[in-house]
């Protein structure tokens, strides 16, 4: 039964170590491989049906790409890729013949088109091979050594694969290494081998090989009986693939976990364990996997007296291996069968079962399985009394364990012999046959004791770790408490920062209320309620404002401080007024001629030109200043544009039958040449309001728009306005010459009456 697990232990191990070595490849083939692991029946399926469909490509169409556009033909590459996925197919179902000739038809393909690449992967498909199908591990050594050297002569390869290849040849070689006889020398050359391993592995390893590897290392320490060692690693891999959800390495796994168990006598757990890989090989009809975990279970039962329990899994294992058709291992489940039978006292059963067995292991030249069936045969002679019987087998058992140098087989025949000699009675070669089972069991004693001591320096630097451990964990939990401290502070901190961010926000919130508020107080100060434009209000605060500064830039070139006069602060007025806005409400009623006046304000508003500037002054009249105007001195050509303004309006709003006349009276600032502060604001509108009156009566006279633009010649002194009646100043000027009137009427102008006012 020794021999049985163990095959299969390898068995496992190796297709998953060949099945995850892939070239880049198409989708379909991809998908193949991936079905090597749980359905390796359905992926040859799958890649026969690649071949079938598909002709192979001329050599002339680049037979080192992987790109098939065309779907009715492969690539020599993935034809190689192809054929190593059947060769791989056919050895998980233990089809040597069919496995053979694939890997030949895939080396073959890949050394005519000098795919040296792919050669690589063949190699190591091979390998693998070799070691499950032919059982020559060491025609599988020879051949990895010279695939490992290989390896570093393709730097053009990308870093990825040939990491992944190094590490499948370094991890297949220590399991190679593992097979040969343990000793301290053989078990630091195997170490040394899985550190290559490791190495290869890399930091930022894949972690599927990863846990491949920890199940490999961890099946090694089993081998060697290093249990804490052996149960790091597995149960590492298992947790590992279990929250990935690598359903295989969860079975590989499993499976050893359970034999763990199963030497420390944790019989619950081995049977946990052992039932989760059936469970996945029944799932995927693994017949090799599912017999394994049969013979484990029999095991299992059979070490805890459960003799009934036993028989029936060895026969569902006997059964899938008569599928199988692998002699050896029927061979092997026959003579456990039969000591199963011992152990229930049926004698006949037990010795039918251990002579097919030894029938079995002759014709398929199985030393061990033979050694162990002897050996299960002269124990039911002995048992049966038939003492010359069980002499014979045993000495056969001890020869053919002395042959292939198994000391628990050799230990066996010795003490069952030593018994025979004693039954017949033949006391001296009962002694001899003792002294020589007790030089065995020393031995034995001997290495138990030096596991023993290991595992006891191991358990000593576990017990460290742990109280190292231990020692982090209260530094951790102190730590721990003093961050909670520290979070509470900060949470502290946090939450009255936040709090003022909060009457910050909530401040700058009323502030920016408050400020809208402020603003449509202000629109609605100085804003004309009807038309929306700029209000008297607006133009008392900033008329007095910009009069003050053109006053002293002119002031300043005047002292000689500027050197140039300061033409863009001279600002032309003009104030006029629309006649049919008065009688707008009287026509067309109040809500029609509020529309009215609100069009022609945003008419107006968006027609004037910055920086001239537009102000409602009363129900009919506006003000228009333009700083640095074009139309400077030139009144005729202010009046023709604020006539066409009105005039755009009136057609724009359709308006028929009103009174388009205008009448505009104008001045300029500075409005005394020599003396710039002797008018200020008010007195200004005063002389605009009097040249608008004087355009009114003109307008009345001759029936058409008029303008009147009063102004003083360079000399007018500034005595001429130190009375505080301004009308009467302009009438005094006008009378004596020193202010000139430009108009556009063609009669005399009565300023008398102008002065008196105009009852109309």
């Amino acid at each position: 039964m020794r021999f049985l697990t163990t095959a299969l232990l390898f068995l496992s191990l190796l297709i998953s170590n060949f099945a995850s070595a892939t070239i880049n490849s198409t989708p379909i083939l991809t998908e193949a491989e991936a079905l090597l692991h749980t359905a390796p029946g359905q992926a040859l399926q799958v890649t026969e049906r690649y071949l079938m469909q598909r002709r192979l490509a001329e050599t002339t169409n680049r037979p080192h790409s992987n790109n098939e556009a065309d779907r009715s033909i492969r690539t020599p590459l993935n034809t190689v890729h192809a054929y190593l996925i059947a060769a791989k197919a056919h050895g998980t179902l233990l089809q040597r013949e069919e496995a053979w000739k694939f890997l030949a038809l895939a080396k073959e393909m890949a050394t005519a088109h000098h795919l040296k690449r792919a050669l690589l992967e063949v190699t190591l498909a091979e390998t693998s091979l070799l070691l499950m199908l032919n059982n020559d591990p060491k025609a599988a050594e020879s051949l990895l050594q010279t695939l490992i050297a290989k390896i570093p002569e393709f730097t053009d390869m990308h870093s990825s694969r040939i990491q992944r290849l190094t590490f499948e040849a370094r991890l297949l070689n220590a399991i190679i290494v593992t097979e040969q006889e343990q000793g301290k020398e053989n078990e630091q050359k195997t170490l040394a081998q899985f550190e290559l391993a490791q190495k290869a592995l890399g930091a930022d390893a894949d972690l599927k090989l990863k846990v491949r590897y920890q199940i490999a290392l961890g099946n090694y320490f089993l081998r060697i009986q290093s249990h804490e060692r052996a149960l790091s690693e597995l149960l590492s891999a298992y947790w590992q693939a279990s929250e990935n959800d690598f359903s295989a390495q969860i079975a590989q796994a499993n499976i050893a976990l359970t034999k763990l168990y199963q030497q420390k006598g944790a019989f619950d757990k081995a049977l946990q364990h052992a039932n989760q890989a059936a469970e996945f090989y029944e799932q995927y009809d693994l017949r090799c996997g599912l017999s394994e975990t049969q013979t484990l279970l029999a095991g299992l039962y059979h070490q805890q007296g459960r003799y009934n329990f036993a028989l029936v899994h060895y026969f569902n294992a006997l059964e899938l291996e008569k599928m199988l058709a692998r002699d050896v291992q029927i061979a092997d489940i026959n003579v456990a069968i039969a000591n199963t039978y011992l152990k229930l006292l049926r004698y006949p059963q037990a010795k039918e079962y251990v002579n097919d067995a030894i029938k079995l292991a002759k014709n398929a030249n199985a030393m061990e399985v033979l050694a162990h069936a002897l050996i299960v045969k002269g124990e039911q002679a002995l048992l049966t009394q038939q003492t010359d019987v069980a002499i014979d087998a045993l000495k056969q058992a001890l020869n053919h364990a002395t042959a292939i140098n198994n000391y628990t087989l050799k230990r066996d025949s010795l003490a069952q012999l030593s018994r025979a000699y004693e039954q017949k009675p033949d006391y001296p070669n009962a002694l001899y046959f003792q002294r020589r089972y007790d030089e065995i069991s020393q031995r034995d004693e001997t290495q138990r004791r030096n596991q023993e001591t290991e595992s006891f320096k191991q358990s000593q630097r576990v017990i460290e770790r742990q109280l190292q451990f231990d020692d982090m964990q209260k530094q951790h939990t102190e730590n721990t408490q003093t961050i909670v401290e520290q979070k509470k502070i900060n949470l502290f901190l946090l939450g009255s920062l936040s709090i003022l961010l909060l009457v910050l926000v909530l401040r700058n919130r009323a502030a920016s209320v408050r400020l809208n508020q402020l603003q449509d107080l202000q629109k609605e100060l100085y804003t004309h309620p009807r038309s929306g434009l700029r209000n008297l209000r607006m133009l008392n605060d900033r008329l007095s404002n910009s009069l003050a500064k053109t006053s002293a830039h002119f002031e300043q070139w005047y002292l000689g401080e500027m050197i140039h006069e300061p033409l863009s602060d001279k600002l032309s007025f003009a104030m006029f007024e629309v006649p049919f806005l008065k009688v707008v409400y009287l026509q067309h009623g109040y809500h029609q001629g509020l529309e009215l006046e609100r069009q022609m304000g945003d008419f107006l508003k968006s027609h004037i030109i910055k920086p001239a500037r537009l102000y409602h002054f009363s129900d009919a009249m506006f003000i228009y200043i333009e700083p640095n105007a074009e139309t400077l001195n030139a009144p005729e050509r202010l009046a023709s544009k604020i006539q066409q303004l009105v005039d755009n309006f009136v057609q724009e709003a359709g308006l028929k039958d009103v009174d388009n006349r205008l009448r505009v009276g104008m001045a300029d600032y500075p409005f005394l040449p020599r003396a710039f502060t002797s008018i200020n604001d008010k007195e200004l509108i005063d002389i605009l309001l009097m040249a608008t009156s004087a355009a009114r009566q003109a307008c009345k006279n001759e029936l058409t728009s008029q303008w009147v633009q009063i102004s003083a010649i360079d000399s007018t002194p500034a005595a001429c306005f130190a009375d505080n009646n301004v009308r009467q100043a302009c009438l005094d000027g006008i009378s004596t010459g020193l202010l000139k009137v430009k108009t556009s009427a063609n009669g005399e102008i009565n300023w008398q009456t102008v002065h008196e006012s105009d009852k109309n």
